[in-house]
């Protein structure tokens, strides 16, 4: 069945940026009938993450349980706000209920690299979301912001229901930012049970501030964690990759053991958590996941 909003525990995989764009469908297949959430990346210089979006969508549409795909996540510096809503307004309209997409300042050395870094990145965030998220609900949008402009524009495809969109974020200040604009916030990997704790005390600031400005959010706000985790022997655990940022891991050597680390994250107020394996073998630690770890978290 399409993505149930009301769902109190979803459980989901990435598929990792290091899976060649051919290769991407296939991995997805794989994960989608354990799982509820399939992820997929949009790191410079890697696939991109529309393109990859669809073709998860597409080959995913006939299954007994079709997963939510997300696009995890867009960087705000180079995403216009118009053009971004043209895209996830046809994903989600060619797949009503199961997309799901974010949006996030992008990594600082990424955005320069393509001359796109802005001197207020939490402007340019609040400005995005609150474009592409108004676009998507079918309004007329005319904005003359810092960094958006855009003049009477409304989509002629407008999606119903209108995906969800969220902020992948992590500062303070860009949390109560995502609480004020984002209809729900995804925590990178490295994110342990207190980073969640914390995360919804600055969402709520923002959310508290919006309704204070007579602009509170309307339903409820989704928290997405991305959980690196890995399962087995100790000793062969590679250094942490690169791409990971230092933090939470749940790392244990037994299944229940990373399945307990996991169940932390649930119980600090994790709506979704998506794994995301690493470790020498990974098409071992996903299989790992299938069937011995995920089981176990208390939905």
């Amino acid at each position: 069945m399409p993505y149930d909003r009301g769902m109190v525990v979803a459980i989901g995989a990435m598929v990792l940026r290091s899976v060649p764009p051919e290769q991407v469908v296939a991995q997805a297949r794989e994960l989608a009938p354990h799982v509820d959430e399939i992820w997929v990346v949009e790191d410079l210089p890697f696939a991109g993450g529309v393109s990859q979006a669809g073709s998860v969508l597409e080959a995913t549409k006939d299954l007994p349980r079709p997963p939510l795909v997300g696009h995890g996540i867009a960087p705000a510096p180079f995403r216009n706000p118009a053009a971004l809503a043209m895209e996830w307004a046809t994903l989600a309209r060619m797949h009503p209920g199961r997309f799901h997409g974010g949006i996030g300042h992008g990594v600082p050395e990424w955005m320069a690299q393509i001359g796109s870094n802005k001197a207020s990145p939490l402007g340019l965030l609040a400005e995005t979301i609150t474009s592409t998220r108004a676009l998507l609900r079918g309004q007329t949008v005319t904005v003359d912001g810092r960094y958006v402009h855009l003049d009477g524009i409304s989509l002629q495809f407008p999606p119903d229901p209108p995906p969800m969109v969220s902020a992948g974020v992590a500062g303070p200040r860009s949390l109560a930012v995502a609480g004020r604009t984002a209809d729900g916030t995804i925590l990178s990997e490295g994110s342990g049970p207190a980073d969640v704790e914390t995360a919804w005390r600055h969402i709520e600031t923002g959310r508290a501030e919006a309704q204070a400005n007579g602009e509170a959010m309307v339903g409820p706000h989704r928290l997405t964690v991305f959980a690196g985790y890995y399962c087995g022997d100790l000793s062969v655990l590679p250094p942490r990759p690169e791409h990971l940022p230092p933090g939470w891991d749940a790392v244990g050597s037994e299944p229940a053991v990373v399945a307990a680390l996991l169940q932390s994250l649930v119980d600090a107020g994790a709506e979704s958590i998506v794994l995301v394996p690493f470790g020498p073998d990974v098409a071992s630690q996903i299989e790992l996941a299938a069937t011995e770890i995920v089981p176990d978290l208390t939905r």
